[in-house]
């Protein structure tokens, strides 16, 4: 019941190979679930001459746009679709409210979010670092 409601206030959308979905700095405004395709999280690395450093790679069943799930949140990174992609698209402030409405589904959410952020701020360490030493 709870899948079936969450799924009612979201969308589909298809989407290009190339389509930026968001660039880092900007008011994050919707959440993403990859149904089919690829996203490629990135972001721009001042200490590398402003070239974008791969962050993450999204795909199928996999979530990109976690920042859009706290007040006032801006992109930490750039999302672009690497291929021709199909996302499930909730609007940051409806999927909010229904969250605050059904707080067992929100919890699984948060969980699934914690782990995204974890596992990403590993790869900015390693994808950083590797920069670095490259240009030593």
């Amino acid at each position: 019941a709870e899948c079936t409601a969450i799924a009612e206030i979201g969308k589909e959308r298809n989407i290009k190979a190339g389509t930026i979905l968001g660039t880092e700095g900007e008011k994050a405004e919707e959440f993403y679930l990859v149904v089919d395709g690829q996203l490629e999280i990135s972001t721009n690395a001042a200490l590398v001459e402003h070239m974008p450093v791969t962050i993450a790679s999204v795909g199928p069943g996999q979530i990109s746009g976690w920042s859009s799930m706290y007040k006032d949140g801006k992109l930490t990174a750039t999302i672009k679709a690497t291929k021709d992609s199909k996302l499930f698209v909730w609007n940051a402030l409806q999927l909010h409210e229904f969250l605050i409405r059904n707080c067992g589904m929100g919890y699984r959410i948060l969980q699934e979010i914690l782990s995204v952020v974890a596992k990403r701020l590993v790869n900015t360490r390693v994808s950083l670092m590797s920069c670095v030493m490259e240009n030593k």
